[in-house]
This record gives C-alpha cells, sequence and structure tokens, in this order.
C-alpha cells in the first residue's frame, strides 16, 4: 500500500489560560490554529483545516462575532495560502479540504482554494446554521469565512457513512476508498466533528483536530475547569472521546496528535527544518 507524506503549519493562534485545561499553570499561553497539507499519491494535496486565515479579521469585525476575537486574544498571521505558497504548494493544486469542524480556527482560510472540494460530516454545520447569530458567534462559527460557492463545491459525509474502524475504536469513513486517509467521528467537542487518520511512511498518526487541546487530557484522568467545558458542544460526549482516546494511546499503534497541543508544533518545527535543508540544496 502506498503512503501519504503530511506537513504541519501554523495558521494563526490565540493566547488563553492553560489552567482551564491542567488545573496548574496559570499563565496564558498559546494555542495555535495548526493546518495540515497531505500529499496523496493520486489525489494529489488534500489540506486539512484552514487556520484563522486573513480573512478572520474581517469576518470578525462586527457585533456579536467580534467578543470572539476579544476573549480569545487571536492573532491572524497570514493566509493559508500563503503559508503553503513559502512552502511550495501552490493554491491552485488543492483539490480537496477536510473540515474537522466550522471553528474560526479552522475554517479561516477556505476562501483561499478556489479549486478544492470541501468534506466534512453532514451534522457539522447543519447544527451551527441553524443558530441565531449570537448562539453562532458563542460557538465559534462564522458564516462570513464561508466562500460564496461553498454549496457547489461541499461534499459533506452522511452519517450513515461512517462504520466501525478496524483499528480504533470509532466510526470512520475511507475519504478516497485506499486506507490512506480515514476520517474518524470523534463527538463532543463541536456538532460533526472528526479527526483523520494518516497512513504515513513511518509511524501512523491519528490527528484528533480538537478532540483534546493538551496531551495532559490524555495521559491522566481529569476533567477541564468549567469555562473550558462550557465551549464543548456535549459535554459527555467529550469526556467518553477522551476516554478511548487514552485507549488509543496506550495501544501505542498510533501517533497521537491535537491541534493545538505541543506535538503538533514539533511537526510544524520538523516541517520548517525540511523546507529549509531543501531550499539548501538547491
Amino acid at each position: 500500500m502506498s503512503n501519504v507524506e503530511v506537513r504541519f503549519f501554523n495558521g494563526g493562534y490565540c493566547r488563553q489560560l492553560l489552567a482551564l485545561v491542567d488545573h496548574r499553570s496559570w499563565k496564558f499561553d498559546r494555542f495555535y490554529a495548526v493546518f495540515l497539507a497531505v500529499r496523496h499519491p493520486d489525489e494529489g494535496w488534500v489540506v486539512i483545516d484552514t487556520g484563522y486565515g486573513d480573512a478572520f479579521k474581517q469576518a470578525s469585525r462586527r457585533l456579536p462575532w467580534r467578543l470572539y476575537r476579544w476573549l480569545m486574544l487571536m492573532r491572524a498571521d497570514a493566509s493559508a495560502a500563503g503559508t503553503l505558497a513559502e512552502a511550495g504548494i501552490a493554491a491552485d493544486e488543492v483539490r480537496h479540504v477536510v473540515i474537522t469542524h466550522f471553528h474560526g480556527d479552522h475554517i479561516g482560510g477556505l476562501k483561499d482554494f478556489p479549486s478544492a472540494r470541501f468534506h466534512y460530516h453532514e451534522n457539522a454545520l447543519r447544527s451551527l446554521a441553524r443558530l441565531t447569530e449570537c448562539r453562532q458567534a458563542l460557538s465559534a462559527f462564522f458564516p462570513a469565512l464561508l466562500p460564496g460557492d461553498f454549496s457547489k463545491r461541499a461534499r459533506w459525509i452522511t452519517s450513515e457513512r461512517f462504520a466501525q474502524d478496524e483499528e480504533v475504536p470509532f466510526m470512520s469513513h475511507d475519504l478516497f476508498g485506499d486506507g490512506l486517509i480515514r476520517l474518524v467521528h470523534l463527538p463532543g467537542h463541536a456538532p460533526g466533528h472528526v479527526g483523520v487518520l494518516l497512513k504515513t511512511e513511518g509511524r501512523p498518526i491519528f490527528y484528533a483536530a480538537d478532540a483534546f487541546w493538551r496531551f495532559c487530557q490524555i495521559e491522566k484522568p481529569g476533567n477541564l475547569m468549567l469555562p473550558a467545558y462550557a465551549v464543548q458542544w456535549n459535554a459527555d460526549a467529550y469526556d467518553t472521546t477522551i476516554a478511548k482516546l487514552r485507549e488509543v494511546h496506550q495501544d501505542g499503534q498510533w501517533e497521537l496528535i491535537a491541534c493545538h497541543g505541543a506535538e503538533a508544533q514539533q511537526q510544524v518545527a520538523g516541517a520548517r527544518t525540511a523546507e529549509r535543508q531543501v531550499a539548501s540544496n538547491k
């Protein structure tokens, strides 16, 4: 079986009190909005999420969405397309974008990819689109970040197409039918929230998106502080997903990585080092 190449990138960040997650670090820390570029042997470049992107500032200019921008202390440095261009990946080469969920720090760069199809769980957008503007802002959903032709390029995946995975204790969907990129339903954090299983040349990657924020949640039992629980779509489902992810970690087969964790930043640093080596060899 072939493998996929995976690169991690930063798409801005917000600053939050780390004690909300680990109960001990009373400092504000950066929670980076990571996105991935995955090269599939047949389908070409597949982007997983897009970070905040430079469109986020415009989308959060007016109330009630501006409240999110104030509370999250966020910073968007560059567009997803610009970040990928620096790594030698052109936006028009991206044929597919996987949206793990529709929070603003994951969909801020969707407009950067005019040729891509958008893949996501059917419940991910439907549930948020029905909310009032105030509830959308509280749920971190920014409709203005969706491209004008989003519905034409959307390829939502129905719940019935997710089946029990043979390797992890979750329901999954094989995106291209070859086992290389599998979407995994990880309920709790957001409606229709998914992670991604990636078959790489080395240890396979279980990208959990926002199913957890820091690895301390996986290494030992413990609940988030109440304000952090308040932003979860379904707190009970969130806890159940965390418990199953602990099983995945204990099994040791998968490299478990979350969007906002230190492990993702190690991958970002590795990608930068590889890019510098390629540049120096030219």
